[in-house]
């Protein structure tokens, strides 16, 4: 149905629009006809039938119509189902549908897809709602129609309202045994002119005289119809081949061009070799030419060479001699830079202990805070004992006020020691530097040696480089024994500072263990005080209420029955139901554990978790 091909001209809009009212009334004869079939059987519809089959037809014409085409040999070739597609990502309903789809396994073509979709929308009632999406969001289709296509024009919003009176009829389709990628498209026009156009005339009775003529009319027609869509085909395929030959040809012209492009190239190239090869004999005789005096000039040098070589090897025994003299002494400072090593390990072993030692500390004052949530068991015996406990506070805040000064001048003392420690480090590794220096002068002097005896041109610049190394090789020398000199001091220092470390870490410790045996009688002494002043605190507020006050529950106010009856919180003395006072905790007036209410269970567990701290 698709012949808006080839057609220009103001008479191209007449046949577009001859054409979309076309494909709308056979739209309207195929839903007329389906409607009368399917009111006229008992139950809905469990097979494909002719009226549905057309009717499925003409609307994939519809879909097609306008559609564009690939354009060149490795495009993708554009389907409806493409422009189901992209209407359908927005929708939610669509999901299921196309997944469905997907997963049919004897689909293999867009078409096929596009054709079970369609069948899909019929049996749920909604193929009017996705002609209306179509055409509700033509932005997103309009690149793949032509502007003539019916789902462009204003007709498209007709075939929605038409596809309405389908929902009348339920259908339930079997697709998995059809073959829906190689289904004929062909609309049959014979069924819509068996009695003429009876969308607007009313269809007279029928006759019994003209039976037979009618039958042999229709088969004329039927033989026409389908003489014409065969012929309608082949003018499509003609018009289809006629582009690709077109097609063909302007690819043939464009290859024809490269060719001769390809073949000028060539020509150019040739050229280019040509003159290449002869400049490449030109430079082969001139080098042949600078070879024979180079010669000449090597065999000169080899005799100057040869003269100035035992004088050279004399500079070089007394250069080795100083080598080796020099390198016994880098072997002593060596030596002397590992004993300063394992000093350093040493001390560092020492720091390591020391911090145990703080970790081991550290755990037995955790120990002895557990410890102090036994205290809670001490009688009321101790009130009198606050007064005097407070004077000692006093006396014992002094003392540790005057400990407290104390270890802050030995970790200052502390902090200079590591600091000069530090200061050591950095010398010695300023030593290796200045070793790795004088190694590496020393590698330069050896590859001097080395290219003296290559290079004979440079041999007047070689003499005066060593005379110059073996001035700042003396030099270094002289330097390196006060460097020496200076790490013997530093080692002395160094012991001096180990020593007085010692001191001041054993002074440290005792300081320490002071601290912890004051700090532990200060927290026992404070456990005791706070738990006897919350004691008599609470014994001054609470007041033991009787029971012919109370008629309600003091936290959730249920008034008490039979059924809830009245229990005594041994700690505040309010009285509660026995939801509310379902807790025993040990209290200081009794050695068992007693009746709670809620609100007094959490401050207790609060004041023992604070005291446990």
């Amino acid at each position: 149905m698709d012949m808006q091909k080839n057609v220009d001209g103001s008479d191209a809009d007449k046949y577009y629009i001859i054409e979309q009212k076309n494909l709308v009334q056979l739209l309207k004869l195929s839903i007329k006809n389906f409607i009368d079939f399917a009111l006229s059987l008992t139950s809905g519809l469990e097979e494909e039938e002719g009226n549905l089959y057309q009717l499925f037809v003409v609307l994939e014409q519809i879909l097609k119509h306008g559609l564009k085409e690939k354009n060149g040999l490795f495009i993708a070739r554009t389907d409806f189902f493409n422009v189901i597609q992209i209407v359908s990502k927005d929708l939610e309903w669509t999901k299921d549908l196309l997944e469905s789809i997907t997963n049919m396994s004897f689909l293999r073509t867009f078409t096929g897809r596009g054709r079970a979709f369609l069948r899909l929308t019929m049996m749920q009632k909604k193929t009017h709602i996705m002609f209306a999406e179509i055409s509700n969001n033509l932005d997103k289709v309009r690149a793949l129609y032509h502007p003539h296509a019916l789902l462009l024009a204003e007709e498209a919003h007709i075939i929605s309202g038409l596809l309405v009176g389908l929902n009348v009829i339920d259908c339930n389709l079997c697709l998995r045994d059809r073959d829906l990628d190689s289904l004929p498209q062909v609309v049959q026009l014979c069924r819509y002119l068996k009695d003429g156009n009876y969308l607007d005339t009313p269809t007279p009775p029928p006759s019994p005289l003209l039976d037979t003529h009618k039958q042999d009319y229709q088969n004329i027609l039927e033989q026409k119809s389908y003489v014409e869509e065969i012929n309608e085909k082949l003018r499509m395929d003609f018009l289809v081949v006629d582009k690709k030959s077109k097609m063909f040809q302007q690819d043939n012209d464009m290859l024809m061009k490269e060719v001769q492009n390809m073949k000028s190239r060539i020509e150019e190239l040739t050229s280019e070799r040509d003159c290449m090869r002869q400049k490449m004999d030109t430079s082969e005789n001139t080098y042949q030419r600078r070879m024979e005096v180079e010669k000449a000039d090597i065999a000169v040098e080899r005799e100057t060479y040869e003269a100035s070589r035992q004088g050279l090897n004399e500079l070089y025994l007394l250069a080795k001699e100083e080598l080796v003299k020099t390198n016994n002494k880098v072997t002593d400072l060596e030596r002397d830079i590992e004993i300063e090593r394992r000093i350093k390990s040493d001390l560092e072993k020492a720091n390591g202990l020391l911090d145990k030692e703080l970790l081991d500390k550290e755990d037995t004052i955790e120990a002895l805070r557990k410890q102090c949530s036994d205290v809670k068991k001490l009688n009321l015996s101790m009130l009198n004992k606050v007064q005097e406990s407070d004077k000692k506070l006093a006396e014992r805040n002094v003392s540790l006020k005057d400990m407290e000064s104390r270890t802050h001048q030995s970790s200052s003392e502390m902090t200079d020691l590591v600091n000069r420690t530090k200061q050591l480090d950095i010398e010695n590794e300023d030593l290796k530097k200045e070793l790795d220096d004088y190694k590496k002068k020393c590698y330069e002097m050896e590859t001097t040696l080395d290219t003296a005896v290559t290079g004979c041109s440079v041999e007047k610049e070689w003499r005066e480089n060593l005379q110059k190394q073996n001035v700042t090789n003396r030099e270094d020398i002289a330097r390196l024994r006060t460097e020496v000199t200076h790490v013997t001091e530093l080692k002395s220092a160094l012991k001096q500072l180990q020593r007085e470390n010692d001191d001041l870490r054993r002074s440290c410790s005792e300081q320490e263990q002071a601290l912890v045996e004051l700090g532990d009688h200060l927290s026992k002494s404070k456990v005791k005080a706070e738990e006897l002043k919350h004691d008599v605190e609470m014994t001054k507020e609470n007041k033991w209420v009787s029971d012919k006050e109370q008629v309600s529950c003091q936290q959730c106010k249920k008034n008490f029955s039979v059924s809830r009856r009245r229990h005594h919180c041994r700690n505040c003395g309010g009285i509660f139901c026995h939801q509310c006072s379902d807790n025993t905790m040990p209290l200081p007036s009794s050695s068992r554990p007693l009746r709670v209410c809620d609100s007094c269970a959490d401050l207790l567990l609060q004041r023992s978790v604070v005291l446990a701290t």
